[in-house]
């Protein structure tokens, strides 16, 4: 009996020993995995800087540019690598898609332009029209032209840096653009002490701050104060195959100073069923309106010269307020109610998506 119970310990304590060894194999291959295989988070240019030159309009040295050499691999769909020298670390690397522009920018803290010399950017470049390395005080910016609007995601591993690159209709089931008004030379209302361009702006990137709806895209056809003309925007509507577009504009009446509150704006000419551009104006102007506590003007026709008459899905524009009120101006200016804008323009946005995925069941 003693030789039994004896033979039965030595089985079980070996099974534990199998057991604990299996576990500490597969710990140690996870492990393995996640240190070798990176995602490196790409930031869109609109969101708020984070301090590195990537994003902080740092240009580069002319005289130190270099284009870079793209070689295909008809072997790879989807995605081309970016290879790194040895010690780059995945916290060494920024990428940011400034989708405006349709650049990819890759800053690499410590890297050398020389490590380029022979060493290419391969896999589907399909998408890719050509590539500067730039250098930088502290590294190197890497700046990939694109020949269209993408959405990205990127894992580090021995390789290098993969890129997969999709269309955005491919990540998201609802795209939404917003269209500030003005930029640049193309002030807007600019009689007062606060520019049309500017509140327009200001409010767009509130949006996409707040905006956190699953499966639904917010893009800007400007994220800086930068001339875009009118059928820029509008081709930028189409290629993005938005479902929902949102011009921001503001108002002004001098000859009544005391106009004020939120108008809604949409194409009278054409008719889109189930959820139309009078539908998409209405529920901008209601929600907007009643997060921000103010006064809806109500719903218009566009003019004849409105971006909105060249778009074919719901598009709307919307007057955040009348800069000719001296107090609405100021409200106007004010961080705290371009926030409450903000959130309306979110209701609305998640109203609508709701509305438009009902009528296509």
């Amino acid at each position: 009996m003693e030789r039994n119970d004896d033979r039965k310990k030595s089985e079980n304590m070996i099974a534990v020993c199998v057991v604990w060894t299996f576990i500490f194999l597969t710990c140690m291959t996870s492990m393995l995995f996640f240190a070798a295989n990176k995602t490196i988070v790409i930031a869109d240019v609109s969101q708020d800087p984070s301090g590195v030159p990537v994003n902080s309009g740092q240009q580069g040295e002319t005289a130190g540019d270099r284009t870079l050499v793209l070689q295909a691999n008809d072997s790879i769909q989807g995605s081309f690598c970016v290879p790194l020298s040895k010690g780059v670390r995945a916290e060494n690397v920024t990428i940011e898609n400034r989708y405006v522009d349709r650049e990819l920018l890759l800053y690499i803290h410590g890297g050398e332009e020389e490590f380029y010399e022979e060493n290419h950017i391969n896999g589907d470049i399909a998408p890719l029209l050509a590539a500067q390395c730039e250098v930088q005080e502290d590294g190197i910016l890497l700046r990939i032209e694109m020949n269209r609007v993408l959405e990205y995601r990127s894992t580090m591993d021995s390789r290098g840096l993969t890129i997969n690159w999709y269309e955005p209709t491919e990540l998201y089931d609802y795209i939404v653009v917003l269209d500030p008004a003005g930029g640049g030379s193309e002030a807007g209302i600019a009689d007062y002490s606060l520019m049309e361009k500017d509140v327009t702006l200001q409010v767009a990137r509130q949006i996409q701050k707040q905006f956190n709806l699953q499966n639904v895209r917010i893009y800007c056809t400007r994220t800086e104060d930068s001339d875009i003309p009118s059928e820029e925007r509008v081709r930028f509507a189409e290629e993005v195959e938005a479902d929902f577009y949102i011009r921001l504009c503001a108002d002004a009446d001098q000859a009544d100073t005391e106009a004020y509150g939120i108008t809604g704006f949409y194409n009278e000419d054409y008719y889109i069923p189930g959820f139309g551009n009078p539908d998409w104006a209405d529920v901008l102007t209601r929600e907007v309106t009643i997060a921000a506590s103010n006064r809806a003007v109500g719903l218009k026709a566009a003019d004849e010269e409105s971006v909105l008459k060249q778009l074919k899905i719901p598009a709307a524009e919307i007057s955040l307020g009348f800069l000719s009120n001296p107090k609405e101006e100021y409200l106007l200016g004010q961080g705290s109610y371009q926030e409450k804008l903000a959130g309306g323009f979110v209701s609305a946005i998640s109203k609508a998506v709701e509305a438009l995925a009902a009528t296509e069941e």
